[in-house]
């Protein structure tokens, strides 16, 4: 389905069209918009030149972001009193300085060209010490600390101690030896501000919610037909690798994942004795031994708390997912409702026009005994479960959230503390002023083998869909320009901080369409305009774009990325199936090193070896016309049966699609079609497995549901068994559903909505069934 998204498109009204197997999306009474370039100002100042931007919590230099302070990502240049502020050591230091800190006096110290200043916390002067001299000097503000670090006014570390020139105008700061214009350069200021001052932390909650008016405005202007300024006035306050984590060798099935080293959460994990399931408001534990199973264990939430996915490290699982909370069903007395709400108390319901809240959560339990899983902690954020991964022991949990009534902030608790539900420090926001959002993305980061309180910080901005690695977030979004907004947010354990955004032009298919890998970002997208058009860029450290292929494969579009080093392989598809091949070995010259061009299309691609690539997605047949004198026209295309393809990419010139398997016929199905946790892969064996729900039109149509289980070794594909479908039912709020296939030595498991089946992996003979009461 064409992806047509804008940060507004959940507001509109879309009408679906099914033409010729495919599926359109047209917006009503709203044309495509003409999709903008975003190319961004090279910098141009004196050399050696550092920019801040109050509310930022980045540094530029030249072309490069940096964190002020990148133990402690919350500290960002402000305002008090109405005197600029910032960090006394990321600036003195920036500038070759010594900072050193008394803690028995609570003074900060600055060593500079063989003299002392120092800085008593609290008060309103410094002195300085030359060898046996010391001096008192006055200052209008008192040095300050603010997010656990020393704050200073501008001036006075930068002039009167460093001997720089200052500069400010719109809230930006010029560090430098000879002044910077920056009053008389609009270009340099929006160029500044594209890079560090996209996004900034509010001065006070009033801020927050002027932003939030400003998107209902613009959102209002839109879906009546008019226009939106860029230049939208914001009153301001005063100046204020990728690899698949398959760990065959371990003897059992891991969940797979895009990136070696970070984790993500499914509904079933095992650590080779236990299989967790999880689902509606459960987890199932199941003893597992030798493909004989007995249930050990259950862990029941409240019927408030559905449950989503799970993680399992050694002897903690993590439970993720959303709980509903309905608010007091209060009415003054003789309201027209007050008989109906007495009825709803009395039932534990309110009445439908009576609002709730949303949370997502995280639950940690101790599991050493699955006999008796114990909750040890637990966190909760308002809004909606949008996805999470782990990296060691931190789970980071990312939920979207839209506050209404009066409160602007969101909320949030630690439950296992008793705690009630808290608002989120305006120290842990940010806004986006020229992308206003009517509501926020919050990361939680939680330790799950501490007692550590969880680290949060929430953006005001929307995004769809997250790439992640050790180090680092990143989020993509939409405009309404048809660019995809990237924010990335540093990652350091529990050290979540705000780092950058940009722009590229296009939109993002999913997760696996971005990638890091030496400090490089890489991003594919799919533009849609009058011409359909797909992009590469990879980007810096700093966000800044320093290589593209900025137009391939006219006319289609994108259905699967997959990044590995210095490669990339992306197919595209209209009528026929492109594999592209890109060499990224140059960042700064990205190249279209081969193309393949084969019926059908992968949805997704994963490496098998090192020149080989499984790609699984459809078989597609070409639809033609014959006129009178017979001359066949290509009029579309028909969708058949699953295929999967094994392409050999050794020769990055030449790839060639080796061997392909279609199972089944057109109209059956699987979830690992756009689910890769859906898919087992099993690397020592070569098998890749999967559920799907296959047609057979040589059997007069009929589908069956079945694990395929799928041979990829000596560069053939062959269907090495399936296993039936069970006819046992299970049904309740105390049955997961979803269906999986996961091996642990040799048993293969597979799980169907509350049911597990048990075969040999050898000879695919039924060991055992469980079905969940």
């Amino acid at each position: 389905m064409k992806r047509f998204i804008t940060k507004y498109v959940s507001l509109l009204l879309a009408t679906l069209i099914i033409v010729g197997g495919m599926t359109s999306c047209v917006l009503a009474n709203q044309e495509e918009p003409e999709v903008t370039a975003y190319t961004p100002v090279t910098i141009q100042a004196p050399e050696g030149t550092i920019f801040m931007h109050t509310g930022s919590p980045l540094i530029l230099s030249g072309e490069t972001i940096k964190p002020l302070d990148s133990k402690n990502l919350d500290v960002a240049a402000t305002v008090k009193s109405g005197r600029t502020l910032v960090p006394l050591r990321a600036v003195s230091e920036h500038f070759g300085a010594n900072v050193s800190y008394d803690e028995t006096s609570r003074t900060a110290i600055i060593s500079y060209g063989g003299v002392e200043y120092l800085f008593p916390i609290d008060a309103s002067h410094y002195v300085i010490k030359d060898g046996n001299e010391k001096t008192e000097v006055t200052m209008d503000v008192t040095s300050q600390i603010l997010n656990d670090r020393t704050m200073l006014p501008v001036r006075v570390i930068s002039e009167d101690i460093l001997g720089k020139q200052v500069g400010y105008f719109e809230r930006i700061i010029s560090i430098s030896d000879t002044a910077v214009d920056l009053e008389g350069n609009k270009d340099l200021v929006k160029s500044i501000k594209d890079r560090i001052g996209s996004a900034l932390k509010p001065n006070s909650e009033a801020e927050v919610k002027m932003a939030m008016n400003r998107y209902e405005n613009e959102m209002k202007l839109y879906m009546d037909g008019g226009v939106m300024r860029e230049d939208a006035a914001v009153e301001e306050a005063a100046p204020a690798e990728a690899t698949s984590n398959d760990s065959a060798g371990d003897g059992f099935s891991e969940t797979n994942v895009q990136v070696e080293g970070v984790d993500e959460a499914d509904i079933i994990k095992t650590d080779g004795k236990y299989i967790y399931y999880a689902g509606s408001n459960v987890v199932r534990i199941v003893k597992a031994d030798q493909g004989k199973m007995q249930e050990a264990g259950i862990i029941r939430m409240a019927l408030s708390k559905h449950v989503r996915e799970i993680y399992l490290d050694n002897d903690r699982l993590v439970v993720l997912g959303n709980r509903y909370e309905q608010e007091d069903c209060e009415v003054e007395e003789g309201n027209v409702y007050e008989k109906e709400v007495a009825v709803a108390e009395d039932m534990m319901i309110c009445p439908p026009y009576y609002y709730g809240k949303n949370f997502s959560y995280m639950d940690v339990y101790d599991v050493s005994n699955p006999d008796n899983p114990m909750l040890i902690k637990g966190h909760e954020m308002e809004g909606y479960y949008e996805s999470s991964r782990k990296v060691s022991d931190v789970v980071y949990l990312i939920t979207s959230t839209h506050p209404y009534g009066d409160g602007i902030m969101p909320l949030m608790r630690e439950t296992t503390n008793g705690q009630k539900a808290t608002e989120v420090k305006l120290d842990d926001v940010m806004i986006m002023p020229e992308f206003p959002a009517s509501g926020y993305l919050v990361v939680s980061a939680l330790d799950i083998q501490t007692n550590d309180t969880t680290e949060v910080e929430a953006i005001a901005a929307s995004g769809y869909d997250f790439y992640m690695n050790t180090s680092g977030l990143y989020i993509a979004g939409n405009d309404y320009e048809g660019n995809s907004t990237i924010i990335k947010f540093a990652l350091d354990g529990l050290n979540v901080g705000y780092a950058g955004s940009t722009k590229v032009k296009g939109d993002v298919l999913n997760q696996f369409s971005m990638d890091e890998s030496n400090g490089y970002f890489r991003v594919a997208t799919t533009i849609w305009g009058q011409e359909r058009s797909n992009a590469l860029y990879v980007l810096d450290e700093s966000l800044n774009i320093v290589g593209s292929v900025p137009e391939f494969a006219t006319g289609e579009r994108i259905y699967s990325v997959r990044f590995m080093g210095d490669k990339a392989y992306v197919v595209t598809f209209r009528n026929i199936d492109p594999l592209f091949v890109f060499d990224l070995s140059d960042p700064t010259d990205p190249t279209i090193t081969g193309e393949l061009k084969v019926p059908g299309f992968s949805n997704y691609l994963h490496p098998v070896g090192e020149d080989l690539i499984l790609g699984l997605g459809r078989e597609t047949y070409e639809l033609f016309t014959r006129d009178e004198k017979g001359k066949e026209t290509a009029v579309g295309f028909r969708e058949g049966g699953i295929k999967c393809s094994l392409f050999d990419v050794s020769d990055m010139g030449k790839p060639k699609e080796v061997t392909k398997l279609v199972i089944g016929s057109s109209g059956s199905y699987s979830e690992a079609l756009y689910n890769h946790k859906a898919i087992m892969i099993d690397s020592t064996n070569e098998i890749m497995a999967f559920d799907a729900w296959i047609r057979d039109d040589d059997k007069e149509g009929q589908s069956e549901q079945q694990a395929v289980l799928v041979s990829f070794a000596d560069r053939d594909l062959e269907i090495v068994g399936t296993l039936k479908g069970t006819e046992s039912e299970a049904y309740g709020s105390d049955i997961p559903y979803g269906r999986r296939v996961m091996y642990i030595g040799d048993y293969l498991y597979y799980i169907q909505d509350g049911v597990l089946v048990s075969y040999h992996y050898e000879t695919l003979k039924k060991v055992d069934t469980l079905a969940f009461q």
